[in-house]
């Protein structure tokens, strides 16, 4: 008797337990579906409609982009199993006539939701695309999004696409890449609604395979990567690094070709208010940019280049410098190693040749700019000082 009765309230406490997680599950698929199906500064939201239900709840919505003529619908499966793989199956379905053509089967992309313990993962699936339309051809393969965060902000995201194609035909134009990866962690709060902010304070990590480019001008490039953080300093304006590894950049026709390319610069001090409007607003007229460009030097921005270096046919360049802008103010410096001559890394480069000296079978050049005086600006290049007298 006694073992019947623990068997009873075990299955009662489970049943308990069920009910409990069940309940907790659907609030958290309710506040994550409330998020999905707000207005953004990207899209209207219309006709959203949301189903509870023990086991499984459902979720509907059109999603209509602001700037282009485009509507799609959006169908979202919510789990309310604690034990399931996925929270949330997302189907974004074209609507749009003139994209049945990209997107035969409809389904655009899917997205897979799991939010446990307060920690939230969705991996977005986008389907192959091979398309032909008017001379263009249209081939993205492999292409995944990836978001962790928590209920409210985002931890990292990653974008992967495995092989892009866009080409013109009839004019021989080709843009190809493949294996391209960004990784992004920000480094305040990010919420999901601002994810596709422009300007933001993150860390970024991309790669690229490779690349080929053909138009009037044709180039190929190997293992690209790049490093870029961005964050806000103690007077309100942006520091950034930016770090760049290239193992080869071809020139195609032009006889250029670099091999072991890095690049590594620091940008202190960029107005914040110039830097958000710039990434911001596509308004670019004369007086929009001279506008910013005051507002860049009124925050006393420096450019340092802690290293650029590359090999041209075995030989080594390396060159480091900075500037400081202070007030109305402009110093600057440079300096260059190399063991071979701009001529030689490209023969447009030839006038630069006699800043160069020889110095035991290397070449260096060595810069210095300050016009704190403005009645007696100074130039000195390799010790030689030449002075500006504007009057």
């Amino acid at each position: 008797m006694k073992k019947i009765i623990a068997g009873v309230v075990v299955v009662v406490l489970l049943a308990i337990g069920f009910f409990a997680s069940a309940s907790y599950i659907n609030s958290i698929n309710g506040k994550i579906f409330a998020q999905m199906s707000q207005d953004t500064a990207y899209y209207s939201v219309e006709d959203a409609n949301y189903t509870k239900g023990l086991l499984n709840s459902k979720g509907s919505f059109i999603a209509t982009l602001n700037d282009l003529p485009y509507s799609f619908k959006v169908n979202v499966d919510f789990s309310n199993n604690f034990f399931a793989s996925n929270n949330a199956i997302v189907s974004i379905l074209n609507e749009n006539e003139d994209l049945k053509g990209i997107f035969p089967n409809e389904e655009i992309f899917k997205i897979l939701v799991s939010a446990k313990g307060g920690d939230i993962n969705i991996n977005a699936k986008i389907n192959d695309i091979n398309f032909t339309r008017n001379d263009t051809n249209l081939v993205l393969n492999n292409t995944s999004f990836k978001i962790t965060g928590s209920e409210e902000f985002v931890k990292n995201m990653e974008l992967n696409l495995g092989y892009v194609l866009l080409e013109q035909l009839s004019h021989e134009e080709k843009l190809e890449a493949k294996n391209i990866k960004i990784s992004e962690f920000p480094i305040q709060k990010l919420s999901f609604n601002d994810i596709f902010s422009p300007s933001r304070n993150s860390e970024q990590n991309i790669s690229i395979d490779s690349a080929n480019f053909i138009s009037s001008i044709a180039f190929d490039f190997d293992k690209l990567k790049i490093f870029a953080k961005t964050a806000q300093n103690a007077q309100n304006d942006y520091d950034s690094v930016l770090k760049l590894d290239l193992a080869k950049f071809n020139l195609v026709n032009e006889n250029f070709m670099l091999n072991n390319i890095n690049l590594d610069m620091n940008f202190n001090n960029l107005s914040k208010k110039a830097y958000d409007s710039l990434v911001q607003n596509s308004n670019t007229d004369i007086f929009s940019m001279m506008l910013l460009a005051s507002q860049f030097l009124k925050a006393n921005p420096q450019i340092i280049l802690n290293n650029l270096s590359f090999e041209k046919e075995g030989k080594k360049f390396d060159a480091n410098g900075q500037t400081i802008f202070t007030e109305n103010n402009i110093k600057s410096q440079f300096h260059a190693n190399t063991e071979i001559l701009p001529s030689q890394i490209w023969p447009d480069f030839a006038n630069f040749d006699t800043y160069f000296v020889d110095n035991n079978g290397s070449y260096v050049l060595d810069f210095i700019y300050d016009d704190s005086n403005k009645s007696d600006v100074t130039t000195i290049i390799n010790g030689e000082r030449l002075t500006i007298n504007p009057q």
